[in-house]
């Protein structure tokens, strides 16, 4: 038989926070008292008095004196509940309140004789309970499937994977003021799109039954940015959700968000430096120096420094700097055989293809610090301009961070007749591969090309992973711990409501949910 719920240890004194607490009127954060009282000599107390709310994250119990430590999502700090300064009402609720309630609190802020700046409770109102215990060693749990399903815990909860979440919106908005002081503007492409397109990916797959038409979910904002440039929009971005429905693992997930970015008159020359500067401002911001040390999940530190400029090698150098294994001018059936001595398996008529499989394997797991590979093979750059020294080659770099690619960008092909013969060839590979199922193969876009005829001018652009980005910072081993909720297996599990009837009838009794 189930215990009592421990709601009717409140109702019993008469204090039911969901029939009376509507709202609770903040006058400072905690952050904002720490910073302000920082100052104050252990055993000294202020006369301010202030109102902050917050979640019980601890709570210590000495006999007539009570310490919690409450967060308010901006700062922790302790609370001293004492008997002889609540009173025995009050008292009467602190000695029913636990870890995970959320209460307002007026008091006074206090440094401890042990140097503890803290808020000495004079008042207080409890908001809302917890119904369910917090787990006691959250930070051991091994499944990582619970950690997600209970994702809203693990955000509480785990520091590393809150200051992930919180740094992934510092990282946005600190490219959105260096981009904004810059020139450029921000604009909404659709998600809904009949054609997909901007990368090589297998795509969402939908019904718009408006007007009985498939649809896909965007892989990327590209083709709609460089439209948009078409338009006179010189210099545009978006920081965008994407969809790619391919495998998830520690690198890749379905549903992601990016930033990509256009600038007309520009070439990958240019965008580089952007870049470069971008991010490193973004690191500063939200870090405090262009150099930070990175703790990875593994337990080895590491120093990144993002000072421009950053390091800059061709794709085919580095190969032969990495491994010493010389790529330049090989045949299709040498490079065959040297991807089979590395035991690469690959099945693929692009040349380009078979030196990028090399490269993932010797190159990329050893570019720790911010770097840029550059001149990818023409045969797998559909949407980039030829290299204006060798047509074999594209004006494509990629970014890589602590051994991940991060981003992708350069100078945009404009030619509306070699934009539509790349298409064409990707289409007829496309259709000779189906039948393996393979689809990363650019489709045609004839209405891209149209856009093009217009006239679009020389442009560069990027597009940059913030969840990859966010997670070399933070040095998590996963994106998922990056992302704020991710999808999982529904457990079974009964809600408070099925499992406590007498706490349903009681509030079908008292709001009388069964006049309505």
């Amino acid at each position: 038989m189930l215990e009592r719920h421990r709601i009717w240890k409140f109702i019993d004194i008469g204090i039911d926070p969901y029939l009376t607490e509507y709202r609770y009127e903040v006058t400072a954060s905690i952050a904002d008292i720490r910073k302000r009282y920082a100052h104050l000599n252990s055993g000294e107390e202020t006369k301010d008095v202030y109102s902050i709310a917050g979640r019980v994250m601890g709570l210590r119990r000495h006999g007539k004196i009570v310490f919690g430590v409450l967060s308010d999502g901006t700062e922790n700090i302790q609370l001293v509940f004492r008997y002889d300064i609540v009173g025995e009402r009050l008292w009467k609720l602190v000695e029913i309140l636990n870890v995970g309630d959320v209460i307002g609190v007026r008091g006074r802020p206090i440094k401890t004789l042990r140097g503890e700046l803290s808020i000495l409770v004079e008042d207080f109102r409890v908001l809302s309970i917890t119904w369910r215990d917090y787990p006691e060693k959250w930070h051991g749990i091994v499944d990582s499937e619970k950690r997600y399903r209970l994702r809203y815990l693990d955000i509480m909860l785990n520091e590393k994977v809150r200051n992930a979440i919180i740094s992934t919106y510092k990282i946005e908005k600190a490219f959105r003021d260096f981009l904004d002081s810059r020139g450029f503007i921000e604009i909404h492409t659709p998600k809904l799109q009949p054609i997909y397109g901007g990368a090589l990916a297998r795509p969402f797959i939908t019904k718009m039954y408006a007007l009985d038409k498939t649809l896909y979910l965007s892989i990327a904002p590209e083709t709609y940015l460089k439209r948009a440039v078409v338009a006179n929009l010189f210099k545009v971005y978006e920081i965008a959700v994407c969809f790619r429905n391919e495998d998830i693992d520690a690198q890749h997930y379905p549903e992601f968000v990016q930033i990509e970015i256009y600038q007309a008159f520009a070439d990958w020359n240019d965008m580089m430096e952007l870049v470069e500067n971008m991010i490193a401002y973004a690191v500063k911001q939200t870090f405090g120096d262009y150099k930070i040390e990175v703790l990875r999940d593994t337990g080895e530190r590491v120093e990144l420094d993002f000072k421009p400029p950053w390091r800059r090698i061709s794709l085919e150098d580095s190969i032969e700097i990495f491994s010493g294994i010389k790529i330049k001018n090989k045949e299709y059936d040498e490079l065959i055989e040297i991807a089979r001595s590395l035991d690469i398996s690959i099945d693929d008529p692009r040349r380009g293809k078979i030196i990028e499989k090399i490269f993932e394997k010797v190159v990329e797991p050893k570019l720790l610090q911010p770097t840029y590979i550059t001149l990818y093979p023409r045969d797998i750059s559909p949407l980039a301009r030829p290299y204006r020294e060798d047509p074999r080659y594209s004006e494509r770099f990629e970014i890589f961070l602590m051994g991940l690619e991060i981003g992708n960008g350069y100078s945009e092909l404009n030619n509306p007749v070699v934009q539509y013969y790349f298409f064409k060839k990707e289409e007829d590979l496309r259709s000779r591969a189906r039948a393996k199922e393979d689809l990363e193969y650019h489709p045609m876009d004839k209405d891209y090309v149209r856009a093009l005829e217009y006239g679009m001018p020389p442009t560069a652009g990027v597009g940059i992973g913030i969840y990859r980005l966010v997670m070399q910072l933070l040095g998590l081993s996963s994106i998922k711990d990056v992302i704020p909720f991710t999808i999982v297996e529904q457990d079974e599990f009964s809600t408070i409501a099925e499992q406590f009837e007498d706490i349903l009838r009681y509030y079908r009794e008292k709001l009388q949910l069964d006049k309505l």
